[in-house]
């Protein structure tokens, strides 16, 4: 237990070549003698001294000779030189080693106790010095290492460690502590440049000793090199210090399995500082289980200066940790919260990756952050958060993330395993004039991310500055209340990488700021809101849906690249509103809410082939352009779009113009679509195509036929350019019942626009209609009207075919045709006009074109089956005229004209006077042919050529003149008059049976020859003639 060697007594190994081996041990050993262990060269062939105990005394004046001493001295202490102590030398403290780097100076292991200042004079003279200990090395008092001196602690650890109480200094020179224990700095280390390198089996800490409560700056740990944590289940621990890691940096590496990280308090850095705790990957799942804490109040950061914290599970085996821990991370400080003062141009990167392992024992996720946080000073904060297939998840418990300065806050996650970010508390961000960013993004593996990037029930309330939230390839789900500032400049994104179906779900959103929602599809269960003076972005690939009621007092874009929208709330708007969306197959953009547009332009636009609006709400403009424009646009239930908003009147008369325009190729009627109120209204063709109203089967089958009604609308349009109108449902004009208002002033009535127009069912109007189809055909189907009541009705077309009707009340109807043909039935105005003049005009059989006052027909030949009828008549033909049996013109009141090149008449011409008359060529009045002037004469004309009457023909006048001229007559029919004047310059034929009769006047033949075979009579009968001959009757009374 005891060994004693008492002063003056001497073991000697020595040899005259080589030296022997002593030792002298014991629990207490004194050593006062001396010890030999000489040979022929010490330096070379000294021999071997140990002597150790748990209690080592080495008395002042011992001496021992050999090659290598080994004191081995349980506890070390470097302390200041104590009163009363007799010697100081190096040489009594530092008995072993030469000094260099190979070759350390030893501590001399009979001294517990070595002096400060004794170890700085070895060291400023570039020494390198080994203390060693088998348990405890105390630093108690200031070591200066001098410039370029090399101190290296070692500890065996047994149940100890080293504990630096003092401060080392140095200007470049080396601290090495080498412990198989644990390894405490409670001061200040400042190297310099110098190297700093710590390799521990235990846990190593910088901390504050007797008490934690100590200011950071009081705490300086300053140098380069590497610290090495290899024990497991050991931590590393920051409390209130300043790191500065000069050079190539502070490096805290480990690759222990369950290493604790605790940092506490105050943390400042310069330099660059790692710390970086990579697992190794040949450990099994359940072999990563110690979280690690980040209980920091104040992490400052100083310009130019990076620090990184890793805490990296490197393998992707995983099972039921059951009790055990994910290895993550916890950021909690419950007094101050997380606060970061990060210097401009410097950066924070957290990469943080948990065991994939799961367990059912505990809830949360390996990422936990339990306190506010704040970023300040410029710099950048970066959390990288990832995962495999399984692992990862973060729970941010905070109320409150503040960001300023211009800083940057940064949250990137690529965890597939579960919902990356859960918020668990109603949260405000305020980034004002910074950045924070909560994002998802893809990673270098193109596995799905199936679960969300976000889930939140809870309010999120966003102050100011760039915020972006969402993730790139994955969904997020915020149900709860958006709330963005003024000031704030937000993107919440959803987008697909692997696989499709990723969106938004998002409840209630309110802004005054700016946001932007983009990616794959976004869903709004709750209502949009976008206040005055800001701007709302829905830019998405596929679709976007709000629930509720989208009201924009801001400005507002909806761009969807590849999809549609779906409204279901109402939508009110008082800034400007664009939605644009690209729908893909069987897609349809659905707005079933009502639109109120208070202020500025509305557009409405859906781009891709063969896409749908579906409207099914009223809309209200206050002014600007309102402009729906699809390829479809289908009116699902009654509706009205109307100028006008907050009960104020649709008059068009209003100051502030309202202009509404729908483009599509089909607009679908489910119900009627009543426009009303704006400047002007058209519904044209879109992008160059034909134009379709109303469904193919409106009226049909005894189904109510739906209608468009322009009601107080000053300028009334259809128009397909140069494709086609086709009308299948009603079309009305109207001015709400009252024609005495300033607004029905300003109504001009329909005017429609097209290549070729077809009207399948009745156009109804209280002003002028016009139907212009210059380069085509304008067709109305058998059994519908065009009718105004107090305009006219135009229509202008290269062909026509009016099978339908057209009335005007009290304006006249105009119906031109450039090209080859226009057919008309029915017909009525105050005046009718109808020109054909390159073409045929047909009047069809049982139709009737009739005028209050005058018709005028005009045509290159015509065709007339059905009944014309005015005061006065005008029918004329370039070329042939034809009015078939049953056919009547009819004048009431005055002139009934006729005029052709050449004429075959086998209806009716009635008037006061009738004038027939074949310019060119002959004039045939048929068998069935009646041809009356009730008042006047009746004139038929054929100088340069034969006029023919056939039998049953009658050419009456009740109480004046029946005239024929003509080159050559043939009269097979009957004609009666008060006088009939026959003018022939050729040969005039009177048939038998035919008769001719002046019944109170004169009956005048003047013909070059006349063959006389019928009857022919008169009160005077004047018969001039070079030849007459014939077996007929010609008498006078």
């Amino acid at each position: 237990k005891k060994t004693t060697l008492e002063k003056g007594s001497t073991i000697n190994v020595s040899g005259k070549e080589k030296g022997g081996r002593a030792i002298v041990w014991g629990d207490i050993a004194l050593i006062n003698g001396n010890i030999n262990a000489q040979g022929s060269d010490i330096v070379k062939t000294g021999g071997f001294v140990e002597t150790s105990g748990h209690d080592l005394f080495i008395g002042d004046n011992v001496i021992v000779d050999a090659k290598e001493w080994l004191l081995d001295p349980e506890n070390v202490s470097i302390d200041a030189p104590s009163a009363g102590r007799d010697s100081i030398n190096e040489n009594e403290e530092y008995t072993l080693g030469t000094g260099d780097r190979s070759d350390p100076k030893k501590n001399n292991p009979t001294k517990h106790s070595l002096t400060n200042s004794t170890l700085e004079n070895i060291l400023q003279r570039g020494t390198f010095v080994n203390i060693s200990a088998s348990k405890h090395i105390y630093v108690n008092s200031s070591i200066n290492i001098g410039s370029s001196g090399h101190l290296t602690l070692s500890g065996e650890g047994k149940s100890g460690g080293i504990k630096i109480n003092k401060d080392i200094t140095s200007t470049g020179g080396n601290l090495t502590i080498n412990s198989k224990g644990w390894v405490d700095i409670h001061s200040n280390i400042s190297l310099g440049t110098g190297f700093l390198n710590i390799t521990s089996s235990d846990s190593v800490a910088f901390e504050g000793g007797l008490s934690k409560n100590r200011s950071a700056a009081d705490a300086q740990i300053t140098a380069q090199g590497t610290i090495k944590l290899t024990g497991e289940g050991k931590t590393f621990r920051l409390n209130n210090v300043s790191l500065n890691g000069t050079g190539d940096g502070l490096n805290i590496i480990s690759a222990a399995g369950n290493l604790s990280h605790k940092l506490d308090g105050e943390i400042n850095v310069s330099g660059k500082v790692i710390i970086n705790q990579t697992i190794n990957n040949n450990l099994r799942f359940w072999q990563a289980s110690a979280d690690s804490y980040w209980n920091v109040s104040s992490f400052n950061l100083k310009e130019g200066s990076t620090f990184t914290f890793v805490k990296f599970v490197n393998f992707n085996n995983r099972g039921d940790l059951s009790n055990r821990r994910p290895a993550g991370v916890i950021f909690r400080n419950s007094q101050s919260g997380v606060n970061f003062n990060v210097a401009k141009g410097s950066t924070v990167n957290f990469t943080l990756k948990p065991n994939e392992g799961h367990s059912t024992k505990y809830k949360g996720n390996p990422i936990q952050f339990k306190s506010n946080i704040s970023l300040t000073g410029g710099g950048e904060v970066r959390f990288n958060l990832l995962s495999n297939l399984s692992g990862g998840g973060v729970d941010m418990d905070m109320d409150l993330i503040n960001v300023s300065g211009g800083s940057k806050l940064i949250f990137n996650s690529s965890i597939r395993g579960r919902d990356a970010f859960k918020i668990n508390k109603d949260l405000t961000i305020n980034a004002t004039c910074s950045t924070f960013k909560l994002t998802q993004n893809n990673d270098s593996f193109r596995n799905d991310f199936k679960y969300n990037a976000i889930k939140t029930s809870h309010n999120i309330t966003i102050l100011g500055g760039e915020v972006a939230l969402g993730g790139n390839g994955s969904s997020s789900d915020i149900s709860g209340y958006i709330n963005i500032s003024s000031g704030a400049n937000v993107t919440i994104q959803a987008d697909d990488y692997v696989t499709n179906g990723r969106k938004l779900t998002l409840g209630n959103i309110s802004t005054q700021g700016n946001l932007s929602l983009i990616g794959t599809s976004v869903d709004i269960k709750g209502s949009l809101s976008v206040k005055e003076g800001a701007d709302f972005k829905g830019t998405t690939r596929d679709n976007l849906n709000i629930t509720g009621t989208f009201t924009n007092n801001g400005t507002s874009i909806i761009n969807i690249k590849q999809g549609v929208v779906n409204i279901q709330g109402d939508i009110t708007n008082k800034g400007g509103l664009n939605i644009t969306t690209n729908a893909r197959s069987n897609q349809k953009t659905i707005i079933n809410g009502n639109i109120t547009n208070n202020k500025g332009d509305l557009n409405i636009t859906d781009n891709k082939d063969k896409a749908e609006i579906q409207i099914g709400g009223n809309i209200s403009q206050k002014e600007g352009n309102l402009t729906i424009s699809s390829d479809k646009i289908n009116i699902t239930k009654q509706i009205t779009i109307k100028k006008g908003v907050n009960g104020e009147s649709s008059d068009s008369s209003t100051e502030s113009q309202a202009n509404l325009t729908i483009k599509t190729k089909e607009l679908k009627l489910v119900n009627d679509l009543n426009i009303s109120g704006f400047d002007k209204a058209e519904i044209t063709a879109k992008n160059g195509s034909d134009l379709t109203i109303g469904n193919s089967n409106d009226g049909n089958s005894g189904a109510e036929a739906k209608a468009v009604t322009f009601n107080n609308v000053k300028d009334s349009k259809i128009s397909a350019g140069d494709h086609n109108v086709t009308l299948n449902s009603k079309v009305e004009i109207s001015n709400g019942g009252s024609s005495t208002e300033n607004n029905g002033d300003n109504n001009t009535g329909l005017a429609i626009n097209a290549k070729n127009v077809t009207v399948n069912n009745n156009i109804t109007s209280n002003k002028t209609v016009n139907i212009t189809a210059l380069a085509g055909d304008v067709t109305t189907k058998t059994g519908t009207t065009i009718n105004t009541t107090t305009g006219n009705v135009n229509v202008n077309a290269k062909t026509g075919d009016i099978k339908g009707g057209i009335e005007s009340k009290s304006g006249g109807v105009t119906l031109t045709a450039t090209g080859d043909t226009l057919a008309v039935g029915n017909i009525s105005g105050n005046t009718v006009t109808i020109t054909a003049d390159k073409g045929k005009l047909t009047t069809q059989a049982d139709s009737t074109v009739s005028a209050t006052n005058g018709v005028t027909a005009s045509s290159k030949s015509g065709d007339i089956g059905g009944t014309i009828s005015g005061n006065t008549v005008n029918v004329s033909a370039s070329g042939d005229l034809t009015t078939k049996s049953g056919s009547k013109i009819e004048a009431k009141t005055g002139e009934a004209n006729v005029t052709s090149a050449t004429g075959t008449i086998d209806g009716t011409i009635s008037g006061n006077t009738v004038n027939v008359t074949a310019n060119t060529g002959s004039l045939t009045v048929g068998g069935s042919a009646k041809i009356n002037a009730t008042g006047g004469a009746a004139t038929l004309t054929a100088t340069q050529n034969t006029l023919t009457t056939k039998a049953g023909s009658s050419i009456t006048s009740n109480s004046g003149l029946v005239g024929l001229s003509a080159q050559d007559s043939n009269i097979e029919g009957s004609i009666n008059a008060a006088n009939v004047t026959l003018n022939t310059t050729g040969t005039l034929t009177t048939v038998a049976g035919s008769d001719i009769k002046a019944t109170s006047g004169t009956l005048v033949i003047n013909a070059k020859d006349a063959k006389l075979n019928g009857d022919a009579s008169g009160d005077s009968t004047e018969v001039n003639a070079v030849n007459a001959s014939g077996s007929g009757s010609v008498t006078a009374a």
